[in-house]
């Protein structure tokens, strides 16, 4: 009867310690530091939706905790999938001193090497499967180093980016301010369709909550343009509204202009 409670309500679901994670005490404490020597962090993010919402999720914090920040989403029609060592060369010609993957990550062998060789640490958050060999990285975190029954295994790259959110909060003394985020993980969730159970069914269920009364300007014009009722927000809008409204973006053009979308305050340039 208790794991039917905690299946069927979130309020009844005791939630797992992002500590569980691998590696992701190692990546909150270099992300703390690099805080607090001003460093310039940029967050590289993938172009599908879950890609979005996690480098629109980490930029958002990184920013509130008053990190130096920039990020970059590759341009599907010449730069692909995952790390570019081209283009990771103009990012530290401009001063990127700590690189941190969502999304993405988990295979980007030379890319990764590249890095360290200039002197550049990465942190990865992936949820992809493991390479048979892993890359180089300070810290590599991802669900998938774990048993496959753990609570964390099927979180989406959104849901790993999210833990890490919630153990800086925490660090900072504001524990409750990553509920601000579950809006963003609900989209990334569903649209990238990963297998609700665990941490994962947790985070959706408390993530339509805050959907359904979302401040996030970006998803209200959209929502607007859609004709859809916030209040009546259901997974099915998330999977063949706005998903793929999203999606397209990074498909067809630049899904940078998506991380503008999702943090403006200012609900005319949303609507833009």
């Amino acid at each position: 009867p208790q794991a039917a409670k905690a299946f069927l309500d979130p309020d009844f679901y005791p939630p797992t310690p992002p500590a569980e994670m691998p590696d992701l005490l190692l990546a909150a404490s270099t992300l703390e530091d690099a805080i607090r020597a001003e460093k310039t962090i940029c967050v590289w993010g993938d172009f599908d939706v879950d890609g979005q919402t996690s480098t629109t999720l980490l930029v958002s914090v990184l920013q509130d905790l008053g990190a130096r920040v920039t990020f970059h989403i590759p341009m599907r029609s010449h730069e692909s999938h995952g790390l570019s060592i081209p283009t990771l060369e103009g990012l530290f010609a401009q001063g990127v001193q700590l690189l941190l993957t969502c999304d993405t990550g988990i295979s980007a062998h030379e890319a990764l090497a590249y890095a360290k060789e200039q002197g550049i640490p990465a942190i990865v958050t992936d949820h992809h499967d493991l390479p048979p060999e892993l890359p180089e990285a300070l810290a590599l975190v991802n669900p998938k180093r774990l048993p496959p029954d753990h609570p964390f295994s099927t979180l989406p790259g959104v849901g790993v980016a999210y833990k890490l959110a919630e153990e800086l909060y925490r660090r900072s003394g504001r524990p409750d301010a990553s509920r601000s985020l579950l809006d963003l993980v609900a989209l990334g969730i569903v649209a990238d369709l990963a297998e609700l159970r665990g941490e994962t069914r947790y985070l959706l269920q408390r993530g339509m909550r805050a959907l359904r009364q979302t401040q996030r300007m970006g998803i209200q014009a959209i929502l607007e343009q859609a004709e859809i009722a916030p209040q009546n927000l259901s997974e099915e809008h998330i999977g063949f509204v706005l998903g793929p409204r999203l999606n397209a973006l990074g498909r067809l053009s630049n899904a940078n202009r998506v991380v503008e979308l999702l943090t403006t305050q200012d609900i005319g340039r949303a609507r833009i």
